[in-house]
């Protein structure tokens, strides 16, 4: 792929393989009736010419990886398989059990990867079950548990569990939670003007979701003031700034460490922003680029969709390193002023190949005042 006036990085960088399908077998054993579904999340699928050869073996590996839940509650353990269904990353089989019985006769003729059970089961009838891991439900604090398992929150989000499941493995260096990291097709769109307060953050929400539905895409909003509440809700305990700690720490683990931060908004992942408005200017350009480039050979994302604001360091190399760049604009004396101004800067510092890959995108004014902590 060429490169375009002072593109400091190549778009190779961010295609190092094609998109990937995270299959999810589903499976419910309760007075020998079954069910399976599949979750398609990618385009293609195992046979798929695009993939090595070396990749679609250790897919078909994690595949016959297990995943046993045993509840009471079967709309609990329902829930939990729906949302294991969802996730793009994973490959592995799930089965749900409500009796202990069928469950140790499974055991014994299949060792269980990585089993979520509730401690309404005893310890001693937990410890027959040949688990290789195990996650123990709890209301509170559980006493009773054996040297392979862990308690986990019953009462809490599925997603919070699988992320609290997915962070213990990375603590104890297992790897291998049937997560297929095949790499993603690394394509990275731009989304910025120099026109504040239009709605650019809803127009790269639209195009992270419009990007989703033909493969993997991941958010990042790289604003100074994202005003993520308005946009994501309630607050989570990591952030944008976490995920380039551990892009830092070059252990190999991202795309996993990913897994454990990632939320959705429909079809489209995204990182929540970071809070610190202070932190986003201290991120240096190479920061942004090892980042990029973590993501493009370690997670699965097609797209990567940057939604930039003017404290960015290294904007507009950043805008170069794009496949495109989405401007929204409004027909507006200030507007346009502002907008022939930053033309002419990217003109004068040698930055034209930003206007060759960009699409401009009109939007109508808004009428009325926006709404406390909102980013447009």
């Amino acid at each position: 792929m060429c490169h375009r006036g002072h593109r400091h990085m190549s778009r190779s960088n961010f295609q190092h393989g094609k998109s990937t399908t995270a299959c999810v077998k589903v499976e419910s054993t309760e007075s020998g009736r079954s069910f399976s579904a599949y979750a398609d999340a990618g385009k293609g699928s195992l046979s798929s010419k695009h993939l090595h050869q070396e990749e679609k073996n250790r897919r078909d590996e994690l595949q016959h990886r297990n995943f046993v839940i045993y509840d009471n509650e079967e709309m609990y353990a329902k829930n939990f398989m729906d949302c294991i269904s969802t996730r793009k990353e994973v490959a592995f089989q799930v089965r749900m059990f409500r009796d202990v019985e069928k469950l140790l006769e499974y055991s014994k003729e299949q060792v269980v990867n990585f089993m979520l059970i509730t401690e309404e089961c005893p310890a001693a009838v937990r410890q027959q079950v040949r688990a290789q891991r195990t996650f123990v439900l709890t209301k509170g604090v559980c006493t009773d548990l054996g040297e392979k398992e862990k308690s986990i929150l019953k009462y809490q989000s599925a997603d919070e569990i699988l992320a609290e499941i997915l962070e213990s493995c990375l603590e104890t260096g297992d790897r291998e939670l049937g997560l297929t990291m095949t790499k993603g097709a690394g394509a990275v769109i731009g989304v910025y003007s120099p026109v504040h307060r239009i709605g650019k953050t809803k127009l790269a929400l639209a195009v992270g979701k419009e990007q989703a539905k033909n493969g993997p895409a991941l958010y990042l909003n790289l604003e100074e003031y994202s005003g993520a509440e308005a946009y994501f809700g309630e607050r989570p305990q990591q952030n944008l700034a976490d995920l380039l700690y551990y892009a830092r720490q070059e252990n190999g683990n991202l795309g996993i460490r990913i897994s454990t931060m990632v939320h959705q908004d429909g079809e489209l992942d995204y990182i929540y922003p970071m809070e610190v408005a202070g932190d986003i200017r201290n991120v240096t350009l190479e920061e942004w680029k090892e980042l990029l480039e973590q993501i493009a050979d370690k997670s699965i994302y097609d797209t990567v969709i940057l939604d930039l604001g003017d404290s960015v360091q290294g904007l507009y190399e950043l805008l170069m390193l794009c496949d495109t760049v989405y401007t929204p604009f409004i027909e507006e004396p200030a507007a346009r002023a502002k907008m022939r101004q930053y033309e002419e800067n990217l003109m004068l510092l040698g930055y034209q190949g930003i206007l060759e890959h960009t699409v401009k995108k009109e939007v109508h004014a808004r009428k009325g005042r926006e709404r406390k902590g909102s980013s447009v």
